[in-house]
């Protein structure tokens, strides 16, 4: 009986306490306006169960990703504008809508299907045992999937309306579902970079290389939204250059958007190594450069049957850091920059697919179309700055 006093007592007392709770308040400053900029906020509490953010007193929809510890929104943004974020120690008492979504697939023996975040393998032999061959996800403007297997390559999928798409379709629409105005698998990558893969160089064939021989890799659903989506890719024990590393690449969407945000972390002796990234040719190709920023516009089946599909007009783009170049050589399948990681190890970028049957273009032209994901390039590798206010 004393014990049970006890703990009535030690609960009574936790009650009163309340919840723990911490309020921040930042200033964010972008150049001129951006819609529905992604904010990061890394300093969050340990203890911190659930977050609300709040501007000029309206509450915006928020994600507290602890596995990575960071909070993140996206926010109309003139110049300056300020958030008050605040954390409890208490689960949300709320949720928001789903504006991203992201899945992988494990083929069970009786040929069901079985959600999974994590899975990882010591053999090149999981793209057959993943629907769709590995994770993928989405926000109302795009989807992309990602290869599991020695390419680890970046596939896209466009979208005619902004809406989500991948927990219906599964990537594969049906003969209805493609009626009824849902989007599809816009390119065939081939043995390409498709869009923004970080692959190794050859310097002496020079052409890119695949991840071919390693002891271990992985794919990694980190984050489901509502705000963003972030997968990764990480390989463990691959011989290159004469040296063994680790690479992990994060793969980063936010709702809104149709760019993805790239963080390659590369483990082990990397001083002197190159690496490579750019984007697929495609036939009728049209591409430029400016300072760190490759664009490329032509069309393709998205499927080997070329009776049920038409050709389909496909820009992709990459912005990559100017002080990282080393090269410009492009290989018969892709354009390309080649990169040396900075002091930490990072290779950092963007990339983006554009799809003309997307409603959103209004018959843009081919050259507005090149013009247009340039200048999302230039925006979008831009991080605002986030500054707390004490």
């Amino acid at each position: 009986m004393k014990r049970i006093l006890c703990l009535l007592f030690a609960a009574s007392l936790a009650l009163g306490a309340g919840a723990k709770t911490q309020k921040q308040r930042y200033a964010v400053t972008v150049e001129g306006v951006r819609a529905e900029c992604p904010v990061v906020l890394g300093d969050v509490p340990q203890w911190a169960r659930s977050v609300v953010v709040t501007t000029e007193g309206r509450e915006i929809p928020s994600q507290l990703d602890k596995a990575l510890g960071e909070t993140a929104f996206v926010a109309d943004i003139d110049r300056r504008r300020e958030f008050t974020v605040v954390y409890s120690s208490k689960p949300a008492s709320r949720s928001y809508p789903a504006r991203v979504h992201a899945q992988m697939w494990w083929k069970n023996p009786d040929k069901t299907l079985r959600a999974v975040d994590t899975l990882w393998s010591e053999q090149d032999d999981m793209y057959h045992k993943l629907h769709h061959h590995g994770p993928a996800f989405e926000s109302e403007r795009a989807a992309y999937r990602i290869y599991f297997d020695k390419k680890q390559t970046i596939d896209t999928y466009g979208k005619k309306r902004p809406r989500l798409e991948l927990a219906e379709t599964m990537w594969y629409p049906s003969e209805q579902q493609l009626a009824d105005g849902y989007g599809h698998d816009n390119l065939r990558v081939f043995g390409s970079v498709g869009v923004g893969t970080l692959k190794g160089w050859d310097a002496k064939k020079q052409r890119m290389i695949h991840i071919a021989d390693m002891k271990r890799r992985e794919a990694r659903i980190v984050a489901r939204g509502p705000v963003r989506t972030v997968v990764e890719m990480r390989v463990e024990g691959w011989p290159y250059g004469g040296r063994e590393i680790a690479m992990t690449s994060r793969y980063i969407l936010y709702a809104g958007h149709g760019d993805v945000r790239v963080e390659n972390r590369i483990e082990g002796d990397c001083e002197g190594l190159l690496f490579t990234t750019g984007v697929m040719k495609m036939a009728e190709n049209e591409a430029a450069r400016d300072g760190g920023i490759l664009v490329a516009y032509g069309c393709d089946f998205p499927e080997n049957d070329t009776l049920k599909w038409e050709r389909e007009h496909v820009g992709l783009a990459v912005a990559v850091p100017e002080r990282q170049i080393v090269s410009e050589i492009d290989d018969k399948t892709s354009y390309l920059y080649q990169l040396r990681p900075d002091a930490q190890g990072r290779i950092d970028y963007v990339f983006e697919m554009l799809w003309r049957k997307s409603e959103w273009l209004d018959g843009r032209s081919d050259a507005a179309c090149l013009a247009g994901l340039a200048e999302s390039m230039r925006r979008e590798r831009k991080a605002p700055l986030v500054e707390r206010i004490r």
